[in-house]
């Protein structure tokens, strides 16, 4: 945008000379951006958390939404920044109101054509044959992507179109706008997703969006009469445009702050649960930095938040290799609060370089690239070239090398004010990156040197390391012991961790009524290293279900990782995919399996997929199992979450009994068996360990349309500390 806007008056502003009624109108527009942020960053919540089942509950699933909406923000600051220097005011408002008509008939239309409002494309199960990835771009471009571009536009649009209206300080707007974005954000999970089904939120949104629409048409007619011409594109040229050292400072803070709410989301949701809940407290203090920052230059203390980051970006790196040994709460505070200080330095440092008002909408420009780059590199990038999660120290010690850079490029900074500046620098980066050296080979050590790593991938389900130690081999996701097999031949075949015969799915295994002649159907979700097997008598039959290929393939072929299923008792088969889609398909085409157990025992991390957890998984669980003596077993075990709670609604919807059979031994798993037959919950085995499942407050049953992760923890079921340790 031009500086000629400077001296312009938005029509019909430009007839007011009353200030009270110049102030209406600014805060028309400033309420129409609040309004537009809030709707933008609930619908990614709430679209998001609507695609989790159809991709396994994966936390690459939030990952990839968000790649998506920096990639349609970047679209919309593009429409917002062309508009500004190509067309005049009139256009302008007649181009947006079109936009905004288009808008209301397109979600009108899918509103009427589909269940869901807002997920026209989204009634299908994700396929197997095709990317989760690219299913989730499609997938939201296709439904939502319109209106959130429209969204996007709103702030830095508007913020332009304030300049004939005297804003003294226009970015304070865009502080403005950040803090409808953390209200959506804040309000979601609280409020939101307590209270309220997901179809319900959706027509609620579209009634939110209504009110944007109107809001944001008034505007844009506000605009359409004003008939002022723009100055010339070459007049335009000439003026004075921001150095490239700037504009690539403004991407690359951009870019290491995108990166670091992507990369440390990650690390939250697959030790917690991939959920609404813990995707909105990393970005809700990536936005407090924003706002902080963009409001006034005097809140951004350079000397203070540099500090900040130098200790907490070493306590982070320390933190990594000690992952298994911390509670959730602590490695929750200690991740959010190394985000929020990478963020003040990224955000205040772009503050301090910020270009006058006439490249406003330019400068958020670059900033959008930068976010979209960050948050790609983190979900498109990184797995297909590390074989494991480097990207968040890649973030935080970048995020380290930039504020240093800005402090030279910077001659008023205190690298040049102090006496020693330039020593005290180099001291603090070398002390840094000391740390970082000790940290990492320390992490490399606790995730397993190259001489003890059989095998080590990573994809879209996360990264998965398998060591070779003197007991054994272990299978490691993330940082969270997944299942292991001894190396002595004598106890080669002997169930181990979670699964050891005094856990509850040992126990009822070892001693489930058989009749004779007759052996038993047991189905297992979650492969893991297919130790279940190892249960098998002859003529049972074991039906594992397993999404991620690679974790499939440690216990297939002729030379196996782990031989649990090769050197089973029983006949089994391997069914690759989701298993609540592969359960509904195999329903649907009249193949029920009549499983006599059913074994759930799928994980990603250390988070129990949520989708597998409510009213209508439980229902198909139901449909395949033989009779009412059927029994299914739920695996609990978690180092952040009391899950009881939530298996106590579920049991109590379905019309069952249960017990939870917690073993004392090996890593005391927590399992819960329910069954309709209380006779077989009351096996001397299982009644002499076996007691009710333990809840402090019922909550309400999860389903399809509703989960809430805050009244679970209302309900006061947080796990005091850490019961999954690495080998």
């Amino acid at each position: 945008m031009s500086r000629a806007h400077s001296n312009l008056s938005v029509a019909p502003l430009a007839a007011l000379s009353d200030a009270e009624t110049r102030k209406v109108a600014i805060v028309l527009y400033g309420l129409t951006m609040l309004v537009s942020a809030l709707l933008l960053f609930q619908v990614q919540l709430l679209v998001s958390k609507f695609m989790l089942p159809r991709f396994g509950g994966e936390p690459a699933v939030w990952s990839t939404s968000l790649v998506v909406f920096q990639l349609l923000l970047l679209v919309g600051y593009g429409y917002a920044a062309f508009s500004a220097a190509k067309w005049n005011n009139s256009l302008q408002g007649r181009i947006h109101l079109a936009l905004l008509a288009i808008s209301a008939l397109v979600t009108a239309g899918a509103a009427a054509y589909s269940r869901s409002p807002l997920l026209p494309l989204g009634t299908g199960a994700g396929r197997s044959d095709v990317s989760p990835v690219w299913q989730i771009i499609v997938l939201l471009l296709g439904s939502v992507g319109f209106q959130s571009v429209l969204l996007s536009a709103t702030g830095p649009l508007l913020q332009s179109w304030t300049s004939g209206a005297r804003v003294r300080n226009p970015y304070r707007l865009y502080a403005l706008s950040n803090l409808g974005s953390m209200l959506g954000l804040l309000t979601y999970p609280v409020i939101i997703e307590r209270y309220l089904s997901l179809s319900v939120q959706a027509w609620l949104w579209i009634a939110g969006y209504t009110v944007f629409l109107i809001a944001a048409g008034i505007c844009a007619w506000l605009r359409t009469s004003d008939e002022t011409v723009e100055s010339p594109p070459i007049a335009r040229r000439r003026k004075a445009k921001p150095e490239v050292p700037p504009r690539m400072l403004w991407l690359a803070f951009a870019a290491c702050s995108s990166m670091m709410l992507s990369a440390t989301t990650n690390l939250i949701c697959q030790q917690v649960a991939a959920i609404p809940l813990f995707w909105v407290v990393p970005l809700s203090l990536y936005l407090l930095s924003f706002i902080i920052c963009f409001d006034h230059a005097r809140w951004y203390k350079r000397g203070l938040f540099l500090s900040l980051y130098a200790v907490l970006a070493l306590l982070s790196l320390k933190t990594l290799p000690a992952y298994s040994d911390l509670t959730a709460g602590t490695l929750l505070l200690i991740f959010c609060a190394t985000l929020f200080a990478v963020c003040m330095v990224c955000h205040g440092e772009l503050v301090r370089i910020k270009p006058g008002r006439e490249h406003l909408t330019s400068f958020y420009l670059w900033i959008s690239v930068g976010g979209v780059l960050g948050s790609a590199f983190v979900a498109l990038v990184a797995p297909h070239v590390f074989d494991r999660f480097w990207e968040f120290q890649i973030a935080l010690l970048g995020s380290g090398v930039l504020a240093a850079a800005a402090l030279v490029r910077d001659r008023s900074s205190w690298v040049y004010g102090l006496r020693y500046g330039s020593a005290l620098l180099l001291l603090s980066s070398l002390g840094i990156s000391v740390g970082a050296y000790i940290y990492t080979g320390q992490l490399i050590g606790f995730e397993g040197k190259g001489d003890i790593v059989v095998w080590r991938a990573r994809n879209f389900f996360g990264t998965k390391t398998v060591l070779a130690l003197p007991q054994g081999r272990f299978l490691v996701h993330g940082h969270v012991l997944h299942g292991s097999q001894n190396a002595d031949p004598k106890t080669r075949n002997e169930p181990t961790t979670y699964y050891i015969r005094q856990s509850g799915i040992g126990l009822l295994l070892d001693h489930y009524p058989r009749s004779p002649g007759q052996g038993l159907r047991v189905g297992v979700i979650g492969m893991g290293a297919g130790t279940l097997a190892a249960y098998a008598h002859r003529g049972d039959y074991y039906r594992f279900y397993e999404i991620d290929p690679s974790v499939a393939d440690l216990s297939l072929g002729s030379n196996p990782i782990f031989s649990f299923l090769q050197w089973s008792f029983s006949e089994g088969d391997v069914v690759l995919g989701d298993a609540r889609l592969r359960l509904q398909e195999e329903l649907a085409a009249g193949n029920r399996q009549k499983f006599d157990v059913l074994a759930v025992d799928a994980f990603s991390g250390d988070a129990v997929p949520v989708h597998l957890l409510t009213h209508e998984a439980m229902s198909l669980y139901l449909a395949h199992m033989r009779g009412p003596d059927s029994v299914i077993a739920f695996h609990i075990s978690n180092t952040a979450l009391d899950l009881r709670p939530v298996m106590d609604a579920l049991v109590r919807d379905a019309g069952l009994r249960s017990i939870e059979v917690e073993s004392s031994q090996g890593d005391r798993p927590l399992w819960v068996l329910a069954s309709q037959d209380q006779a077989l919950l009351s096996l001397p085995s299982l009644s002499s360990v076996g007691r009710p499942v333990t809840v402090v407050r019922p909550i309400k049953v999860w389903s399809d349309d509703f989960s809430s992760i805050f009244e679970l923890i209302a309900a006061g079921a947080l796990m005091p500390g850490s019961s999954k340790k690495l080998p």
